[in-house]
């Protein structure tokens, strides 16, 4: 690689080439780094990783959704990257070892937190950029108590008060019934470090995982039988609880199994959805948490659309839900929600191995390429 004939000056200044090569895909990207050393320094350097990641999250350009897809070809399903223009797939994701059969746990910047179906402790957690072709393998944990039944929950997201990415496992015994235990790993530091808290060893996982602004939030069951909503900062290690929207627990207390629980960012702040199919009108209801308090947001319905579930916010603010059709397969539906326009999307959606649907969204990004 030489500079040689390859100076700002000489063509065009910084900050217009900049501002030229910003508003391309990533592939392009990784190919002109190849141009010579001056391009090279110039985009994998943490400044325009930034500046190119901010315009592609703030236009919604180059971004996707993620889905456990149902396709005609093989392998019949796997999580896919589907267009979020066009809903037409583009990539099925591969586990950077063990091929399709994969969990994913999140997808913030570009990078996607997934594992070879999340069993134990010993199950190895990657983060994936998908656009770039790099991955980072998480260190096997080292601090958490080890025992044969456990239920683990990962959840992924960044963390912009100390520009780091968090991964939060929690460990839950006997099947998910007794106390928890917890640990957070760093992607600037490199390894895990477990989290002791009273409040959270006195609690279980109930449902619902999902980080919003480096704050990690689930719904939890505590000993004598109740159900809360908690908050971690994975900066600050503060845990919080609240208290869940009476309609949210007389659903999960119902016991039932026609509720389903879905915590996600909207508009910048932390949401509960919750379907309550088959019971009465099927709607989703939304509420917002403002000043340490749950708030009504809203209610959807899709007329003639029966048993809709939440799966995900996309990058423009609409919701995904899912429904079963009489064809005996499930599809996902596109939600604007201010003006109520309905978008089918005709994307079929498959089960994973917890009998459950999941979807993401995903953009473009150079994260990792220095790395």
């Amino acid at each position: 690689m030489s500079d040689k004939g390859c100076t700002f000056s000489e063509y065009l200044p910084e900050e217009i080439l900049v501002n030229i090569l910003v508003r391309l895909p990533v592939k392009s990207l990784v190919r002109f780094t190849c141009v010579c050393k001056l391009w090279s320094d110039l985009i994998q350097s943490s400044r325009f990783i930034g500046k190119h990641l901010h315009r592609n999250v703030t236009n919604h350009a180059h971004s996707f959704v993620i889905a456990l897809y149902e396709s005609t070809s093989k392998p019949k399903i796997s999580y896919t990257l589907l267009s979020n223009e066009t809903m037409e797939p583009c990539l099925k994701i591969k586990h950077p070892l063990s091929g399709y059969k994969i969990d994913v746990h999140g997808s913030v910047d570009g990078l996607v937190c997934l594992s070879y179906e999340l069993g134990d402790l010993d199950t190895s957690i990657y983060l994936c950029n998908l656009s770039i072709r790099k991955h980072v393998v998480l260190p096997p944990t080292s601090t958490l108590s080890r025992h044969s039944d456990v239920c683990v929950t990962v959840s992924f997201g960044f963390h912009p008060g100390l520009n780091d990415y968090k991964v939060v496992r929690m460990v839950s015994f006997n099947g998910g019934k007794l106390c928890s235990e917890l640990e957070v790993y760093s992607l600037s530091t490199k390894y895990w470090k477990r989290v002791d808290n009273p409040l959270v060893k006195t609690m279980a996982w109930q449902s619902g995982n999902a980080v919003c602004n480096g704050v990690a939030y689930w719904i939890m069951q505590k000993q004598n039988g109740t159900f809360c909503f908690v908050s971690f900062d994975t900066g600050s290690e503060v845990f919080e609880e609240f208290r869940l929207p009476d309609v949210v627990l007389c659903g999960i207390n119902s016991g039932l199994g026609n509720y389903k629980e879905l915590i996600a960012e909207y508009k910048g702040s932390v949401c509960l959805l919750q379907s309550n199919i088959g019971r009465g009108p099927d709607l989703i209801g939304i509420w917002a948490l403002k000043e340490q308090a749950f708030k009504a947001l809203d209610v959807v319905l899709i007329p003639q659309r029966k048993s809709i579930y939440p799966l995900s916010f996309r990058m423009n603010n609409k919701l995904l839900v899912g429904w079963p059709c009489a064809d005996g397969k499930n599809y996902m539906t596109s939600i604007d929600l201010e003006p109520r326009m309905v978008t089918e999307t005709r994307v079929t959606l498959a089960l994973d191995r917890l009998n459950d649907f999941h979807a993401y969204t995903y953009v473009e990004s150079l994260v990792l390429l220095k790395d």
